[in-house]
């Protein structure tokens, strides 16, 4: 029951926060941060819900999924530190691109027990971001930019787009290995 609340408690202040950001600026909801923020939150929310009435979890791919999609933000937002490109940082900003994807994490790998799983499970984990990269292509062919705006549209070649999905997906799929190893390894002796 504890985790339960845990779960419906992390997924209200993940909503919230996404909503406290968002709502000043709604042309940036198209942003990883926002969505990832608010499926995870969601997920948590419906999971710890369901669980409470129903006694059933949400399948664990979804959490994989959002997972390495939320800890990507946090990623990409730790190399803006290094000064390349800049993140926002204040506020509800710093609970999307710090905290909620840490807690999320965290969350993972204590409500999510991913020992009956094959590794061929993590196959999928690139799934949400691969699903965004997608979508980011498709409003770039109507609005003529990236939502990020880290690739030059000259640059958007079929052969550049193949290369950059394929090394993408790679990359998830190691980060998505990395998490389900780690997970693996907190459940080992429980």
């Amino acid at each position: 029951m504890i985790k339960n609340i845990i779960k419906i408690s992390v997924g209200m202040l993940m909503i919230i926060t996404v909503l406290i950001g968002y709502i000043p600026q709604p042309e940036y909801l198209v942003e990883l941060t926002c969505i990832s923020n608010t499926l995870g939150g969601l997920l948590l929310l419906a999971d710890g819900t369901l669980n409470i009435i129903k006694k059933k979890n949400f399948p664990n791919s979804f959490y994989l999924n959002v997972a390495v999609s939320i800890l990507m933000v946090f990623l990409v937002c730790m190399g803006s530190l290094t000064g390349i490109y800049n993140f926002n940082f204040k506020g509800a900003f710093f609970f999307m691109h710090i905290i909620n994807p840490l807690v999320f994490a965290a969350c993972y790998m204590l409500f999510v027990n991913e020992q009956s799983h094959k590794i061929r499970f993590t196959l999928t984990a690139p799934v949400m971001i691969m699903m965004y990269l997608l979508f980011d292509c498709i409003r770039f062919q109507f609005t003529g930019e990236f939502v990020y705006g880290f690739i030059e549209p000259e640059e958007l070649t079929f052969f550049n787009v193949l290369i950059a999905g394929i090394v993408i997906y790679i990359f998830v799929c190691l980060l998505g290995l990395g998490l389900f190893a780690l997970n693996r390894l907190v459940h080992k002796n429980r």
